[in-house]
């Protein structure tokens, strides 16, 4: 393994940006920076749950990467929990090792941003709830479909209790998520980038939740090649420009990765 991968990756390395309106006087979430291109990207788009999809398309890359030498980095884009089936064990799969022969990182989505925040009690527990944390709940164990008398009493006791016994592993992994990545020629982050704003000075708010401003932007292009998820479509959105990687596994769709190498991006799903 190269020693700048190494130096880069662990401990990460900040880059401080503005701070995130979704918590004012936070310090901004880290980001990293790698001065030269892996040899092999795996960006792969919204997991929300999906662990066998997960599973699936992590056999596919080994089996496409397994030949090639140096370094290969499988890049998680974000949104691991909420909407799908199983969260916690995509937390678990996450938190294991990568594959033999690859690093794995992975940055903060909204989603991810989210469950933090309900844990630590700064989110509405019945917003959650509509916000796909459901399905996370009962990943966790927590069955809400039987409620009685007070639901809003009875739903705050059990985010009360989710929140202590909640894997001290996950909350660990969820707190030291980092908001983005820059390589050479790409820049990598869950939601998007605001127009205008350089990659380094993007707040955290933007870099998880932006929308409309980014997708629609018709301008200049961006200082890299912006590779990002949050966005679900029915298939991969490639330009010369952006990524979009989210292709809706939790509802219905499959789970995207695109293959970045010197010779250009091809896109796997399963």
């Amino acid at each position: 393994m190269t020693g700048w991968i190494e130096k880069a990756l662990g401990p990460l390395s900040g880059v401080r940006g503005k701070p995130s309106r979704l918590a004012p006087n936070e310090a901004p979430f880290p980001r990293l920076t790698l001065p030269g291109e892996p040899t092999l990207i795996y960006a792969i788009g919204d997991v929300h749950g999906c662990i066998d999809h997960l599973r699936l398309l992590e056999q596919r890359i080994v089996a496409d990467g397994r030949l090639t030498p140096g370094l290969k980095l499988i890049v998680m884009l974000g949104d691991y929990v909420d909407r799908g089936p199983n969260s916690a064990g995509v937390l678990d799969h996450l938190i294991a090792p990568a594959p033999d022969g690859f690093r794995r990182l992975c940055l903060r989505g909204n989603h991810d941003d989210m469950l933090l925040r309900l844990v630590e009690g700064t989110v509405d527990p019945e917003w959650w709830l509509e916000f796909g944390g459901a399905e996370t709940l009962f990943s966790y164990g927590y069955d809400l479909q039987h409620l009685a008398g007070d639901r809003r009493r009875a739903v705050s006791d059990i985010i009360r209790r989710f929140a202590r016994e909640m894997p001290p592993t996950h909350l660990a992994f969820l707190k030291r998520l980092p908001a983005a990545l820059t390589t050479p020629r790409y820049f990598f982050c869950h939601a998007g980038v605001r127009p205008g704003v350089s990659l380094e000075e993007q707040s955290d708010e933007d870099l998880l939740w932006v929308r409309a401003p980014f997708l629609e932007h018709k301008g200049a292009p961006f200082e890299r090649t912006i590779i990002h998820g949050h966005t679900p479509s029915k298939k991969p959105f490639v330009s010369r420009y952006r990524i979009g990687l989210d292709t809706n596994a939790c509802r219905g769709g499959k789970l995207s990765v695109a293959r970045i190498a010197a010779d250009g991006v091809r896109i796997l799903s399963v």
